[in-house]
């Protein structure tokens, strides 16, 4: 009865944070590049996972930086093109933006890790074991990138694929987390 009561409580904070996370007919989105902005002020919701190295990372941990949520999985063609593009992206913003890539089929460590060898991605990947994390962001779909202010709040997200390394993603991205 016990682990009922506290799966509910579980469940509807899920709910609780999807909802209030979701901002129907309220985005601003760039010409540019795509990015869909939020108008009023959503704090990031909180989360701790384990990277490919069994090394546990919380989101907390970010604040005071601008911080790039990339949400993708290892079965994804267009995720796998652009983890590349945006390691690259990621390599010109000169250490500007904090980037964290949440594998969504983080049961599949092995051949996520395979992948990021393969691809030669030196981004941290963490694992979304059972698509918790995917949920309460609210991803319809991967990839779908967060863009997260130094106050903790989410500034916008990009969902599809995109061309990380024209000049519309840095020019964008910079005005949105005001880059400097």
């Amino acid at each position: 009865m016990r682990r009922w009561i506290v799966f509910l409580w579980i469940s509807a904070e899920v709910v609780i944070l999807f909802f209030s996370f979701q901002a129907k007919d309220s985005f601003a989105l760039s010409e540019s590049f795509g990015v869909q902005k939020f108008p009023t002020k959503r704090e990031a919701p909180p989360f701790s996972l384990k990277d490919l190295n069994g090394n546990e990372m919380v989101l907390a941990d970010y604040k005071g930086k601008p911080l790039l949520i990339f949400f993708w999985g290892s079965f994804c063609p267009a995720c796998k093109e652009d983890i590349v593009l945006l390691q690259k992206f990621v390599n010109s913003t000169q250490g500007q933006l904090a980037v964290l890539t949440i594998a969504i089929d983080g049961e599949k460590e092995s051949r996520i890790k395979r992948l990021v060898k393969d691809l030669k991605i030196t981004l941290p990947i963490l694992l979304d074991r059972k698509e918790r994390l995917a949920r309460i962001y609210g991803l319809k779909m991967i990839p779908t990138t967060f863009l997260i202010g130094r106050e903790g709040f989410v500034e916008g997200m990009i969902v599809g694929q995109r061309d990380w390394c024209g000049i519309d993603a840095l020019t964008d991205i910079k005005e949105l987390l005001d880059l400097r």
